[in-house]
């Protein structure tokens, strides 16, 4: 396979990760059925207090190789310098990921990763808009009001629970992945 076609297919791990993010946390709330959306945290589904913490901890490391692949495909894609360093921020969150699973709920380093995987992701979102104003204008516009808009409220808002935050958080970036699909396909029609 050449490298154009690998990016092209590459390029869907951004949905993938989200549709993997998805199963392994419905799956880990589905066996603990005491777990409060409403009031609690996701990392409590990782928690040693859980019912089998390790599906909802396997699940984000899994899921963080998915959104890695995704982030070496923006690389490949990636038409400066700028939008190449959103990418490599973004390879980096999808680290913080793995390691919200390494160091799940109750361990010290927990909070720390939590918190940079989602300023990361940020950051990486910003970085691409910013790149894309070289570019494409238009494309650039909307990454950059979804971020501002997805950090001002992230950020900005009193979230009842840990849990909607985080969901909030991650479908930002499932909403990001989608948009970096639509601009990119033309680009990725071609290679194929």
């Amino acid at each position: 396979m050449d490298i154009q076609k690998a990016r092209f297919v590459m390029l869907y791990f951004g949905i993938f990760a989200m549709i993997s993010a998805a199963v392994w946390i419905s799956t880990a709330i589905a066996i603990n059925p005491s777990f409060d959306f409403y009031t609690g945290a996701l990392s409590q589904l990782g928690s040693p207090g859980a019912n089998s913490p390790w599906i909802y901890n396997v699940g984000l490391m899994f899921t963080s190789v998915l959104l890695f692949v995704f982030a070496c495909s923006l690389l490949l894609y990636s038409k400066n310098r700028i939008e190449s360093a959103g990418s490599s921020f973004l390879m980096i969150s999808a680290l913080f990921l793995a390691l919200i699973g390494i160091y799940h709920g109750g361990t010290y380093p927990h909070d720390f990763v939590s918190l940079w995987f989602f300023i990361l992701g940020d950051i990486s979102i910003i970085t691409w808009g910013m790149g894309l104003i070289i570019d494409d204008r238009k494309w650039a516009v909307y990454v950059l009001v979804l971020a501002l808009l997805a950090s001002s409220m992230g950020f900005g808002l009193p979230w009842p629970s840990s849990a909607e935050l985080e969901t909030f958080g991650t479908a930002a970036i499932g909403l990001w992945a989608v948009l970096m699909i639509l601009h990119l396909r033309k680009d990725a029609n071609q290679a194929v």
